[in-house]
């Protein structure tokens, strides 16, 4: 099973800095789904902190948040997929605390100031 080897999901993880924007959708699809398996929440969390790593982040989520900060270069898929997988990364947190702290790393990455440059003027109000 995919979800034994660490490596793997760390690998899966990884291919988000392809250039195909189809895969970094189907990339997050599949992490999402992983997120919500039993165990898997902690998997995904750890494949991220590999990627800080490897990738020399500053912090976990900001290479993701760079591609979704900068919407007009992408499709919509992508960014469907990419609030799905951090919706599905912040809520399938039981403990109340955990959840505020994974949306607090959100926001220093700048998401809510991103969503509001998304909508719409007529829908700002």
């Amino acid at each position: 099973m995919v979800i034994q080897h660490r490596e793997a999901i760390n690998c899966i993880a990884l291919s988000l800095i392809h250039k195909s924007l189809r895969t970094k959708a189907l990339v997050l699809e599949l992490l999402a789904a992983i997120c919500l398996v039993k165990g898997g929440h902690e998997i995904i969390l750890s494949a991220f902190d590999n990627f800080k790593n490897v990738c020399h982040e500053n912090q976990r989520f900001q290479t993701l948040m760079e591609y979704f900060m900068n919407f007009e270069a992408f499709n919509i898929d992508f960014m469907v997929a990419c609030m799905q997988f951090m919706n599905i990364v912040v809520h399938s947190v039981e403990d109340m605390n955990y959840r505020v702290h994974l949306q607090y790393e959100f926001t220093a990455l700048g998401l809510i100031s991103t969503w509001r440059s998304c909508v719409s003027p007529s829908q700002k109000n």
